[in-house]
């Protein structure tokens, strides 16, 4: 047996199952396939990386002058099995894969120049998996802090697909880099190294560490900026809305005082007719009178305040711009789902429907909003006619109002996933149809309906 060969497999297949670790787990909530299913294409991956070394990137060994395209073999094998177990874009993938690749690669080399210039009693393979080892223990606090902590959160906050065009050239930069200074060195024309090479090579691999880390943390720190800001939209919106409102609310205030101070006049009046015995002009009378009454009269539509402001408001769009709108709402004003989510889910849908509405060019035009608790979850539907071509690829809505991929349904399916629900869209040549359901672990009491045609 090639006691080299097997020190070399086992220094790849334990930093592999250890990197595999790190990476494959914060992504548990992506996986395509079984656990069991993904993990077995994680083993073939680890198998494939093996392989790989052992053939293209072991000098002096099989296919070492061809190692340009065993790491290409390797980033193609690495992103093709990505697809296959995780959901995400190719981009995202190709990030991730390069990551992963700068950092085993930087263990790798440290270990050779350690083992190079610091000479075990061992065989020159055996001292470099000790140390290979070593080097991966030292790693294990940065791989948590990099891929438990960071990425997860990067994972969760979902980040659309327009940001990783940019963002996988980092570690594919930094591969490159490594690739012109350290090949040559590392793989093809072993070299007299020194002690000073080591302390460049930790140097170089804590900094391609750093690297990524700070990558990761702007992805967080922007997508915190970007949350913050349609927050701050929101509430914006939210106060808009509510001073419509209580506009509204004021003139009906008004309208009854003045109602009931006529009221005594419209007395006076009908008792005048009714004693003429004019039956017909007392029904003519009333006829004129009611309109004017129920045109004071406050309607709310929902139990929830939030929702009754947005509905509110896009009701009076609709009736302004010929919609017919069909809303039902039953939700209680403690219902365990947060200001923002609520604002989120009802603004966005709401306002779609309404503006494809508005563009609608022919045929009736129709909104209907559906929502209610049942048990401990909320259930939305919105639905719309429309005359618009939809944009769809793949599973993403691309926006009819400017370039890329859209903004309002992403923010309702982060709301929906931040509460364990789900968000789907439907549509044919004239109606678009959102649900989102909402799992709430919070107990609700006193929930009230409201409807209106």
């Amino acid at each position: 047996m090639d006691t080299a060969l097997v020190c070399i497999a086992l220094r790849g297949t334990i930093t592999c199952i250890v990197f595999a670790y790190f990476v494959f787990i914060p992504l548990e909530s992506r996986y395509k396939r079984s656990i069991l299913q993904t993990w077995l294409l994680v083993c073939l991956l680890i198998c494939i990386t093996v392989l790989v070394t052992i053939l293209f990137l072991t000098s002096e060994r099989y296919f070492c002058k061809y190692s340009t395209f065993g790491i290409l073999l390797w980033i193609t094998a690495a992103v093709v099995i990505f697809q296959m177990s995780v959901r995400c874009s190719c981009l995202e993938t190709l990030f991730l894969v390069l990551v992963v690749l700068n950092l085993y690669v930087n263990i790798m080399v440290v270990s050779k120049v350690m083992g190079m210039v610091l000479h075990l009693p061992f065989s020159n393979e055996l001292s470099k998996l000790i140390y290979a080892l070593a080097v991966l223990g030292l790693y294990l606090p940065l791989l948590y802090s990099l891929f438990e902590n960071l990425y997860r959160r990067v994972i969760e906050i979902n980040v659309s697909s327009l940001l990783w065009r940019f963002i996988w050239a980092i570690p594919a930069l930094t591969y490159l880099m490594f690739y012109v200074k350290f090949i040559s060195d590392y793989w093809k024309n072993p070299v007299q190294m020194g002690t000073e090479d080591i302390i460049f090579t930790i140097l170089w691999s804590f900094t391609t560490y750093a690297l990524f880390w700070v990558t990761l943390q702007m992805i967080v720190q922007t997508h915190e900026g970007i949350s913050a800001a349609e927050q701050t939209k929101l509430i914006t919106i939210q106060l808009r809305m509510q001073e419509e409102q209580y506009e509204r609310l004021f003139e009906n205030i008004e309208k009854t005082k003045r109602l009931r101070h006529d009221w005594r006049h419209h007395l006076m009046t009908l008792n005048g007719i009714a004693e003429s015995g004019d039956t017909l002009e007392v029904q003519r009378y009333l006829k004129e009178l009611i309109p004017e009454y129920e045109a004071g009269k406050d309607i709310t539509l929902c139990k929830n305040h939030v929702v009754d402001v947005i509905l509110q408001h896009y009701a009076g769009i609709a009736e302004n711009c010929g919609i017919e709108m069909e809303i039902t709402a039953d939700i209680p004003q403690n219902s365990g789902i947060s200001d923002t989510a609520l604002c989120i889910i009802f603004g966005n849908l709401v306002e779609n429907a309404a503006e494809a509405c508005i563009g609608q060019k022919e045929g009736a035009k129709h909104i209907k909003v559906s929502a209610c608790m049942k048990g401990c979850q909320l259930i939305v539907m919105v639905k719309n006619t429309h005359s618009n071509a939809i944009d769809k690829r793949g599973e993403i809505f691309y926006s009819t109002k400017h370039e890329g991929e859209g903004v309002g349904l992403p923010s309702v399916r982060k709301v929906a996933e931040r509460y364990q629900g789900l968000m789907k869209a439907e549509y044919d040549k004239s109606h678009f149809s959102a649900y989102v359901i909402l799992n709430v672990k919070k107990e609700l009491h006193g929930a009230g309906v409201a409807s209106v045609h």
